[in-house]
């Protein structure tokens, strides 16, 4: 099975299906045509050199278990495939080259087997260990910028946390589509009322349709605005079934924000994950998953 990801669709908020990469990755704006240039005269494309040093490890994310990820002869959508890599493999390293295509970074990654091939920058993260990742003072500092930032409803400062290679997945319920946001929308999420489509309600089985503000932003801030536990790499288990981190973002580690229930009324707890994506050694929002009690 193939398929081609679009990083993103118009104004903000646009509705993406979480994508398999078997194509050329994420879609970008177009790039405004120049005057043609005569075939002897085209300039051949400028690869960046390969370091010493590999950087890594990377392991691949944002590929359902179904699908494969393409390793490619060279960068881009056209050119052959060498192999393929399954949704969860890891121990990929980069060379230091990279060029883009189609709007898309792809880069050149050494195998664990040890060939060299092609992949689109999109389905990679680099690999943190759990450990070092509940103990890393920078994550803890991106959740509290996360937080102040959906609580004051801050754009401008929202669009610096997300990954500028991964963009924003938000999922309303566990079984809902992602929503894709890039930085640049997120920049407006606060204030634009375009109504967007994110998916059905589990319990009730509508359609929730509206503007981010109406439709995500309560219920992001009736767990930020009220006293809520951080649990690292753990999904807190609810009463009516066990709460689970989708495949395709194991390579992801995460974070818990979660609100118990009352006393006296235990059933309106409420839990928003916030999924971490690390882009040279920085780590950024990645995905928001709500989970909450269903009858």
């Amino acid at each position: 099975m193939k398929r081609n990801t679009k990083f993103g669709m118009g104004v903000v908020g646009v509705v993406a299906l979480l994508a398999a990469c078997q194509g050329g990755g994420p879609s970008m704006p177009p790039t405004p045509t120049a005057s043609p240039v005569p075939p002897q005269q085209a300039p051949t494309p400028t690869l960046t050199p390969a370091p010493s040093v590999l950087q890594g490890p990377y392991a691949v994310v944002l590929v359902q278990p179904a699908d494969q990820l393409n390793v490619r002869a060279g960068p881009g959508p056209d050119q052959p495939i060498l192999t393929t890599l399954p949704p969860h493999a890891s121990g990929l390293f980069l060379t230091g080259r990279e060029e883009t295509v189609q709007g898309a970074r792809w880069v050149e990654v050494r195998l664990p087997d040890g060939r060299i091939g092609w992949v689109n920058a999109t389905f990679l993260t680099q690999e943190v260990s759990l450990q070092a990742f509940c103990a890393d003072p920078q994550v803890g500092a991106l959740l509290d910028r996360l937080e102040a930032a959906i609580r004051e409803r801050n754009g401008p400062a929202l669009a610096t946390l997300i990954s500028p290679i991964h963009g924003l997945r938000i999922h309303v319920s566990r079984i809902s589509d992602p929503v894709l946001i890039r930085p640049d929308q997120a920049a407006t999420l606060f204030t634009d009322e375009t109504p967007i489509r994110w998916g059905v309600h589990p319990a009730s089985a509508m359609e929730i349709v509206g503007p981010f503000r109406q439709a995500v932003l309560p219920d992001l801030l009736d767990v930020i605005d009220r006293p809520h536990e951080r649990h690292c790499g753990l999904l807190v288990p609810p009463v009516t079934y066990q709460p689970a981190w989708p495949e395709a973002y194991q390579a992801f580690r995460f974070y818990s924000l979660h609100r118990p229930g009352t006393p006296g009324n235990e059933l309106d707890w409420r839990t928003w994950v916030v999924g971490v994506a690390y882009v040279n050694g920085r780590p950024y929002v990645a995905v928001l998953m709500q989970f909450f009690w269903e009858p």
